[in-house]
């Protein structure tokens, strides 16, 4: 059966394009047509990244907690349609035991990294075109031990709300991944552990599974889509409580 070329001519740029969420919907939106464009920080990654998208792809190694990097490379980018900005960042810790650069760096990247690329898109986004930023579940269901992440993540969820007004007509909008297997966990647990970690967490679920890269990819490319949702904020967690 062939994908519908719904994303057809439409240039699409995907922060943390390089691995995991990013790429699945790089290669899911691919297949419907778009130009894409993936940043990240490892050039490498992201060549390696490129090679497994059928379809119009270039790459930029940019730093987005680096303001005038950003800067510059969405004013040499060019018109685009959409952006979504799935580069991912945690930290943990409470708050009387991490040291406040840790919690700076966090900000610094996940905040200040969408903030960065929203501000300095806005100019090339098309009238009709969206923006999709990423929070995290512990925004609203926080847990010990994560107080800088929460903070964050609410952050993004009240900046992407008001966004929608100031940027409007185009759109834009928040997903809220729960806990999503993704290579992000190999580095942190190894093969095993984070087999056995996902196991545990799809038990634990309504939905009895974990969530995959794909799960999230979907909700995102539905709000890349639909013209009639802006300021929301996207919830895909398998019910997490």
């Amino acid at each position: 059966m062939s994908i519908e070329q719904n994303f057809k001519h439409q240039h699409v740029v995907i922060t943390g394009g390089s691995s995991g969420i990013g790429l699945c919907l790089a290669q899911d939106l691919a297949q419907r047509g778009a130009r894409l464009t993936l940043v990240g920080r490892d050039a490498d990654k992201l060549s390696q990244a490129a090679a497994q998208v059928q379809g119009p792809v270039q790459v930029a190694s940019v730093d987005v907690s680096d303001e005038q990097a950003v800067a510059d490379f969405f004013g040499q980018l060019g018109p685009l349609d959409h952006l979504v900005t799935a580069a991912a960042g945690t930290v943990r810790g409470n708050v009387v035991d991490l040291p406040v650069s840790q919690a700076r760096a966090l900000f610094e990247s996940k905040y200040w990294g969408q903030y960065h690329c929203a501000k300095y898109a806005a100019a090339q986004l098309a009238a009709r075109g969206s923006v999709v930023l990423f929070s995290g579940w512990i925004s609203r269901k926080p847990m010990a031990g994560v107080s800088t992440l929460a903070a964050v993540d609410a952050a993004i969820e009240a900046l992407g709300r008001t966004l929608a007004l100031e940027l409007a007509p185009r759109r834009v909008n928040v997903v809220t991944p729960g806990m999503i297997n993704t290579p992000l966990w190999n580095a942190r647990l190894g093969a095993a552990a984070q087999q056995a970690h996902f196991d545990k967490v799809g038990q634990s679920l309504p939905v009895g599974r974990a969530g995959a890269p794909q799960d999230v990819a979907h909700a995102v490319r539905f709000l890349l889509e639909n013209g009639f949702t802006t300021g929301a904020v996207i919830d895909v967690d398998g019910g997490q409580r």
